[in-house]
């Protein structure tokens, strides 16, 4: 017995060791890692490229500026200064600008149209572009007749008559940084062909007519026909589709099944675990009673009828295995064989650790046992350590969740220290 008490704290020590050497193991590989990510911030910072030629590109006509920074030197190596430049993009010389401005001549002239026939017949919206040439040129556009022809190109010609048409100047500027120049542009903007004009928009215009014309009135009426055709108005309430109702009714449903086999789930485990915990309790609680001479039925008795005592006064919690155990006092009160009834207590419980133990009960019922006593200490002790387990299996549970938003945190440290070393290398 002393040997194997030896040899389990040996084993004790060993397995703390071990725990704490796996600890500075962690310890040592995140330092590490920032180590190493410190070296590389390092690098960075240090790293530059020579410029070959001294001489620096500038960005393309019409891209953002560049910053860059120059670190200076002498013939010897020495670091003179640190310049931070913003290289802003090169500008086009007159001649580019001229030859620029004939290119956005012609892109307005193949896109203005659009889905008109020309300038002297235009029915709908014009394409009015805002700038040319990839962006390189500015374009601004002014009308001498905004209600006819806005600034985006828009034709407003649905309240023309027919055969109506009215002109319109469309100037359009352009520029290129101080360079402008503006070219004309007359149309000639005509009325919609009546079939072209759909039965919803010759209400609209209707309706948008009576308004102005009745803005000092209470009412306004709205139109009784239009083109021969008899109108009917109804106002449309915002209504929720019953389907709306009927996703909703199954997500809930399906939230509540959900919910409760989630809890039954957590309570089983719950159930569990409170057991195995009370195990060593219970094992230690019948040890006693069986040294001090009582039966197992008379000892199982007692150990129940005092949780039920205990339990009704409130001096005690619920637990799932003393109730089990009541249960199982009940049934040989009620004449069921003890062995049966300590069998189907097994079966109900259905774990492991109480299983061997109602075998050992059984067994000594069935075929005698004057050991039962030790062996029922041996299991004590195999109970203790069972809960030592599962207290230090608590612990690291605890320890689990508190490692996660450590864990981020690193995360987000390395993202802040990774990042400008990444950037520095053009990666």
């Amino acid at each position: 017995m002393k040997l194997k008490t030896e040899a389990k704290r040996i084993f004790e020590k060993i397995r703390h060791k071990i725990k704490l050497n796996k600890s500075y193991k962690t310890a040592l590989l995140i330092f590490l890692a920032f180590l190493m990510l410190a070296i590389l911030k390092g690098i960075a910072n240090s790293s530059s490229t020579k410029i070959s030629d001294n001489s620096l590109k500038r960005p393309a006509p019409g891209s953002d500026a560049r910053q860059e920074t120059v670190d200076v030197y002498d013939k010897s190596g020495k670091l003179i200064t640190s310049l931070d430049l913003t290289l802003d993009p090169r500008k086009l010389n007159a001649s580019e600008v001229e030859e620029n401005f004939f290119k956005a001549y012609e892109e307005i002239e193949e896109n203005m149209l659009a889905t008109n026939e020309s300038l002297d017949k235009v029915k709908y919206n014009l394409k009015l572009q805002t700038s040319a040439v990839s962006g390189l040129v500015n374009i601004d556009w002014y009308s001498d007749d905004f209600n006819i022809i806005n600034y985006n190109g828009k034709v407003s010609n649905d309240d023309f008559l027919e055969n109506e048409s009215r002109p319109v100047v469309l100037r359009a500027v352009l520029s290129y940084d101080e360079y402008k120049t503006s070219l004309e542009y007359r149309i000639t903007v005509i009325a919609k062909d009546k079939s072209e004009l759909s039965l919803d928009n010759l209400i609209a215009k209707r309706i948008d007519k009576n308004l102005e014309e009745s803005v000092n009135e209470d009412k306004f009426s709205l139109p009784d026909n239009i083109d021969g055709k008899e109108l009917i108005y109804k106002i449309r309430r915002e209504e929720t589709s019953p389907f709306y109702y009927i996703f909703l009714g199954i997500m809930l449903a399906v939230l509540i099944i959900y919910k409760d086999y989630a809890k039954l789930k957590e309570d089983k485990e719950n159930r569990i675990k409170q057991m195995k915990y009370d195990y060593s309790e219970l094992v230690s609680k019948l040890c006693l009673l069986l040294g001090s001479g009582m039966t197992i039925r008379m000892a199982w008795t007692k150990i129940a009828a005092d949780y039920n005592r205990n339990f009704k006064e409130g001096k005690a919690t619920s637990h799932a295995i003393y109730e089990e155990m009541y249960e199982t006092s009940c049934n040989m009160q009620a004449g069921i064989p003890e062995a049966a009834c300590y069998e189907d207590f097994a079966r109900r419980v259905n774990i492991k650790e109480y299983t061997k133990f109602i075998s050992l009960l059984v067994s000594n019922l069935k075929k005698g046992s004057k050991d039962l006593v030790s062996l029922l200490e041996n299991e004590t002790r195999e109970a203790f350590e069972l809960r030592k387990q599962m207290a230090l299996q608590k612990g690291e549970e605890a320890s689990t969740k508190l490692l996660i938003p450590m864990i981020m945190m690193l995360v987000i440290v390395m993202i802040i220290i990774m990042f400008p070393a990444v950037t520095s290398f053009g990666i």
